[in-house]
């Protein structure tokens, strides 16, 4: 099988049409905290939440900081685990991996003293997901239901979410015109030395080019490094041992 007949189970189609509206965000002017806060409704939606909200590290500083809600019960509850530094996205952020929570006692079992504000707030259930970037956790995407059992079921699409919400984040700052190409020449190059690496591994392994680049991507999978790197040392490789039989 090559990467391209590798199936995926179908993300829900108001997933694909809220993902698709967040991504759409991105490519235009927009502030953080109007789109984190439909990105916010957004999943929410799709995983029938009662209510969402993001908490945020600040480099150089402890503890987390609150970013956003869907709702003032989100809020309320959001600031609070972040003044007593306790809870789901404390633990999300920590370990940058997400954490699911199905029941009101479980909560408490895990973080006594979030009891009572999720009781107040009418919370069963919890599922945070962390907001990634290069390696580093920079937030926890927190999904709040009514229904506890509903928790179990939020990933991937609480995931996708939470990394939408993490470019929102990433990316706002606007590109001068030199940056932006900057960027779209070093795009271009990037795609040259993939086209030359997926000539080589064409002409080594007598491959078509569609299964040289099927055999490039599963090597950069295999490697866990980017597609370029992969690329650039085939195409290196390949012109030492032109150089040697020179």
């Amino acid at each position: 099988m090559t990467s391209h007949d590798t199936v995926h189970p179908a993300l829900p189609e108001r997933a694909v049409r809220e993902l698709a509206a967040a991504t759409a965000a991105l490519v235009s002017d927009h502030d953080i905290i109007g789109t984190i806060t439909h990105v916010l409704a957004g999943c929410t939606g799709c995983v029938q939440a009662a209510a969402a909200g993001i908490v945020i590290a600040q480099p150089g500083r402890d503890g987390l900081e609150f970013l956003a809600a869907s709702d003032h019960r989100a809020q309320h509850l959001e600031l609070y685990h972040v003044q007593v530094d306790e809870g789901p996205g404390v633990d999300c952020v920590a370990t940058g991996q997400p954490v699911t929570e199905t029941s009101l006692d479980d909560t408490a079992d895990r973080w006594p003293i979030l009891r009572a504000p999720f009781q107040t707030a009418g919370f069963n259930g919890i599922h945070a997901a962390p907001m990634s970037w290069q390696g580093d956790t920079l937030g926890a995407l927190n999904l709040f239901f009514t229904e506890g059992d509903r928790a179990a079921d939020a990933e991937p699409i609480a995931q996708a979410f939470a990394d939408i919400a993490a470019l929102v984040i990433v990316h706002t700052t606007p590109l001068s015109p030199a940056d932006l190409a900057a960027r779209t020449k070093a795009a271009l190059e990037e795609r040259t030395v993939i086209e030359r690496a997926k000539g080589v591994i064409a002409h080594t392994q007598d491959l078509a080019m569609d299964a040289a680049f099927d055999h490039l991507v599963a090597l950069a999978s295999q490697q866990g490094r980017p597609l370029t790197v992969v690329a650039a040392a085939v195409v290196d490789q390949a012109a030492a041992g032109d150089r040697r039989t020179s």
